[in-house]
């Protein structure tokens, strides 16, 4: 089965062990726990998010790698709040956040029955590109008053009949910081290659709104990583540019099947020395592109056998150890689907004083 609920996958909740779509029957810890539920009755009704619901064809693959053609598209997305989880025990990553309820529908558009349909395949993702947190839990564990749709208090069916509709709902939990962007959905076929995602637009943030901890392209800021010999250094990174490029720019390096359908991206950074070590100039190793639909980009290391370098992203400049108080220009290669495109690029430091560090992708990168 693909991953579930964005990269973070899908978290089961110490209370419950079914999906959000479960019986209440078992409630959360059998009859005492609905009871506390109703007694609890203290949530705050959920606030509908807005979301497209453009029917998009998907291609869903069962346990058994046999690929099936659906017509999907979100139905409804509702934002809860931190009470609707009162009385449910979470991890320790999940506190803080803010539940967010999707609704999804989609049509078997095939000629065979589908075994096990898609329950939780879709996922709800941040301006930024980072996804959301897919939990499980029993309905009745929740506030009475969370404004759960209806769909998250039944069971998703077991079968769907050619022809057949069928509508799923799943919790996803978001920083506050991080409101939804969009749906997306990504699809195997049945040799388990990943088919081009689609995207619905979701939320209602004004366009170039940025949260606090994202910064705007080319600005400077500060992180560290470690040297050679593991100590600490200070550096300072500033991204240059996000570019796409062409298939026929990697003409003359060997791509597998998967990655000839895939547009390159080539991200530059300027990385400069502020401690008090010399450093290799390998920072962009510490680099991520994250992609609008939640899937971080792929990174892909060429090796040039033929002297020429790759013109489009040229070796560190200098290609020499980077002395306190210098500064390297480094540049990266990714590789992202066709329909997708950049949400952010973040650094990632090493060391005590290291932070990570994420700058907004320009749009039309």
């Amino acid at each position: 089965m693909r991953r579930v609920a964005g990269t973070a996958g899908a978290v089961a909740l110490a209370l419950s062990v079914a999906a959000c779509g479960g019986s209440d029957e078992a409630g959360s810890g059998g009859a005492d726990g609905k009871d506390a539920a109703d007694a609890r009755g203290q949530g705050t009704p959920a606030r509908p998010v807005h979301v497209d619901d453009e029917q998009h064809r998907i291609t869903w693959t069962d346990s058994r790698e046999q690929s099936h053609v659906l017509r999907a598209a979100p139905r409804e997305l509702a934002r809860g709040s931190e009470s609707d989880f009162e009385g449910v025990r979470l991890d320790d990553d999940l506190k803080g956040l803010v539940p967010y309820y999707l609704t999804v529908s989609y049509t078997n558009e095939g000629k065979t029955s589908i075994q096990q349909p898609p329950q939780r395949d879709f996922d709800l993702v941040a301006a930024d590109g980072q996804p959301g947190k897919g939990v499980s839990v029993f309905s009745s564990a929740l506030s009475k008053k969370s404004g759960l749709p209806e769909a998250c208090s039944k069971q998703a069916p077991q079968s769907l009949k050619p022809g057949g509709t069928a509508t799923v709902c799943e919790i996803v939990m978001m920083p506050d910081n991080r409101p939804p962007a969009v749906v997306s959905y990504t699809g195997r076929d049945a040799d388990g290659k990943d088919v081009a995602p689609v995207i619905w637009r979701a939320g209602d943030a004004k366009k170039g709104e940025l949260p606090e901890d994202v910064l705007p392209l080319k600005e400077s800021a500060d992180s560290a990583v470690r040297d050679a010999d593991g100590r600490t250094v200070k550096v300072g990174a500033a991204p240059r540019s996000i570019r796409p490029g062409k298939q026929a720019d990697l003409g003359r390096f060997k791509l597998s099947a998967d990655d000839k359908d895939k547009v390159p991206y080539y991200v530059t950074v300027q990385y400069r020395n502020k401690g008090a070590h010399k450093l290799l100039p390998r920072m962009n190793q510490k680099v991520q592109l994250h992609a609008v639909s939640g899937h971080p980009a792929r990174r892909l290391n060429l090796i040039d056998f033929s002297g020429q370098g790759f013109t489009p992203c040229p070796d560190a400049e200098p290609d020499t150890m980077v002395k306190p108080k210098a500064s390297v220009t480094e540049c990266a290669v990714f590789l992202m689907a066709k329909n997708d495109s950049p949400a952010s690029l973040v650094f990632t430091g090493e060391g005590a004083s290291a932070k990570t560090l994420t700058w907004q992708a320009p749009e039309g990168s």
